[in-house]
């Protein structure tokens, strides 16, 4: 699996979780956030998300991505550029006075792009390859309030790729509400199986 596929499928299985029940948690919201990865081919991501429920137990959700990569290999310079698009609905239930569970299932396309510079022979002295993929993910989450209006939320995800196998990964969130319906957090994901990335960001979240 290339660097596009394999980190393509990391940012998707973050996308499939965190939501919660609206008797305690604001799922109606927005997004945006930055950080990084353990690839070469995903030194910057950003990522602008909204939520919106559409009943008591069902919400949906949709996000744009966007990760730039740049590394070199031997006398070869290549530099990646993806840009991905989710949709997800995700179904929430509370379980107890501080816990929901989630259950979720979403669609992603990505596209991206990796130019590599070099030495004639190398890499053609520049060229471009251009990528595509589409997947379907699922996943299993809790989300708990914690001491001092910390939200902590940790998924399991499992998403199928195209012509791929299916891939696992773990996904553990913290939140903080300071004032006027503005949090500040950090995500960090990472694998289970596979040799995909693990991922840290900074959210701002602003609910409605």
């Amino acid at each position: 699996m290339g660097l596009f596929n394999k980190y393509f499928i990391s940012i998707f299985l973050v996308t499939i979780g965190s939501l919660a029940n609206a008797e305690l948690f604001n799922y109606d919201y927005v997004d945006l956030k930055a950080g990084t990865t353990s690839s070469k081919a995903g030194e910057r991501e950003y990522s602008l998300e909204f939520s919106k429920s559409i009943h008591r137990n069902i919400a949906l959700r949709g996000a744009v991505h966007y990760t730039y990569g740049d590394w070199h290999i031997g006398r070869e310079y290549k530099e990646q550029t993806q840009q991905m698009y989710t949709i997800e609905g995700i179904y929430h239930k509370n379980i107890l006075p501080s816990t929901d569970i989630l259950i979720s299932s979403g669609y992603s396309n990505t596209n991206g792009k990796v130019t590599c510079v070099g030495p004639t022979g190398h890499c053609t002295a520049s060229s471009s390859t251009y990528s595509g993929l589409k997947a379907y993910g699922v996943s299993l989450g809790i989300r708990q309030m914690l001491p001092i209006d910390i939200e902590a939320e940790f998924h399991y995800g499992i998403v199928k790729a195209e012509s791929f196998s299916n891939i696992k990964r773990g996904y553990l969130g913290l939140m903080k509400n300071f004032k006027n319906n503005i949090s500040i957090g950090l995500d960090y994901d990472w694998n289970i199986t596979g040799s995909e990335y693990n991922e840290s960001k900074v959210v701002i979240r602003r609910s409605f």
